[in-house]
């Protein structure tokens, strides 16, 4: 009611009162709106970066599977974090990953809480380590007073817990090496003239158990959180040949074993995939006498089970789609929506134990692609890549390694 509105002092009265309440009621809603508003955007932003870390996760871990020939000792899942960490820090990294914290022991999730707090009580930063140490020096002395002491008592309680601190150091202590872990090594080593993606800087060297040597460059969003997918260019080298083989594997989120394809950017991915790889003659054979193999399907697509929850068991399904047989498997749900499901795709993907088998073996990937090609196949990719996509480069060789390159 306007102030020009003739209205009578009951009619006046009313609506003041009316507009009183209105007023009193917005400013008490506004700040729980507002709340709400700033968790629901944490919310979202933490769903994110769990999307993230998991999915380059799955990835990094099963470039482990296909360079270890398969094996499972050597790619565990906290042998991926430990590699994925020291290609991507600021993502997997022991300070910076929340699925590697949270699937970390409650020992070891107490002393970085104890830390965190124990920071924030003084102003200046105390790491879970120095705590874990002191506790751990003084069960240590305890131990070596009891084994002195003339009076034998029981002390398997401080046993049990020096042991539970040590394991809880070694989840949080940056990783030493281990027999399953590859060794890091100088990329100096490798002779000069393979073929680079990029600027050809920032690639990391490995040695693996076989003894070959692994190659690795991983390109990533500027932040950890802007990462929406993953890509995985594995290749097979032969410097005699100056030739590799290779297979290139899109990682992409699925829920309950079902991913929607009606995003037109993801529709885009895979059509810019398609043109470079499938049709771009990777798989094309060129001689009949060959040995016993599937054809050379070198793109495939990946989905990923999302996690529901950052510390829930850590698994995969790992179907393995070649990207020229998405459009036969995809179905149309009852939104009218194209989609591609577990019960679609299973009787053409490959499970991930197949995959790695039948790449390691030369079941599956290109055919040899010269060197010269390869070069031409990255200036491709490079213009096809996605911001939000981390990109895993990996090149693997025969090669003797010195003790003096580790």
């Amino acid at each position: 009611m306007s102030p020009n509105e003739a209205a009578s002092p009951l009619q006046y009265f009313l609506h003041t009162n009316l507009e009183n309440k209105r007023q009193i009621w917005s400013a008490a809603v506004r700040p729980h709106s507002a709340q709400s508003s700033i968790r629901q955007m944490n919310t979202l932003q933490s769903d994110l970066r769990i999307d993230a870390e998991w999915i380059a996760l799955s990835a990094f871990r099963e470039l482990l599977k296909i360079s270890t020939k398969g094996s499972m000792s050597k790619s565990t899942y906290a042998e991926a974090f430990d590699f994925g960490a020291a290609l991507y820090p600021a993502l997997l990294g022991s300070e910076s990953s929340i699925l590697r914290q949270a699937n970390e022991s409650n020992t070891a999730r107490e002393y970085r809480q104890r830390a965190r707090l124990k920071s924030e009580a003084v102003g200046s930063l105390i790491h879970p380590l120095s705590l874990l140490d002191a506790d751990i020096s003084e069960l240590q002395q305890l131990l070596d007073l009891a084994k002195r002491s003339k009076e034998k008592g029981r002390v398997d309680q401080l046993k049990n817990r020096l042991k539970t601190l040590r394991r809880a150091r070694d989840e949080i202590a940056p990783q030493g090496h281990t027999e399953t872990q590859l060794i890091a090594r100088d990329t100096s080593a490798f002779p000069a003239g393979l073929p680079t993606l990029g600027n050809g800087k920032g690639y990391k060297a490995f040695e693996l158990p076989d003894g070959n040597a692994l190659r690795v460059h991983v390109f990533h969003p500027d932040k950890p959180e802007h990462v929406s997918g993953a890509d995985v260019l594995y290749e097979r080298h032969d410097p005699l040949t100056d030739s590799a083989t290779l297979v290139f594997v899109q990682y992409k989120i699925w829920e309950k074993q079902s991913l929607s394809l009606n995003d037109p950017r993801m529709q885009a991915q895979l059509m810019k995939l398609k043109s470079v790889v499938c049709d771009g003659g990777l798989c094309s054979i060129d001689s009949v006498n060959t040995p016993y193999r599937f054809p050379h399907c070198a793109a495939f697509l990946r989905p990923t089970d999302k996690l529901q929850n950052p510390d829930q068991k850590l698994i995969s399904s790992g179907e393995h789609l070649p990207i020229c047989r998405i459009e036969e498997c995809t179905k149309t749900n009852r939104f009218n929506t194209p989609v591609l499901d577990f019960e679609g795709i299973r009787r053409t993907s490959l499970s991930g134990t197949a995959f790695e088998y039948m790449f390691t073996y030369n079941k599956v990937g290109s055919r040899p692609v010269p060197y010269e090609e390869l070069e031409q196949l990255y200036q491709r990719l490079s213009i096809m890549a996605e911001p939000g996509n981390l990109l895993v480069h990996a090149q693997e060789f025969e090669l003797a390694f010195d003790d003096d390159d580790a």
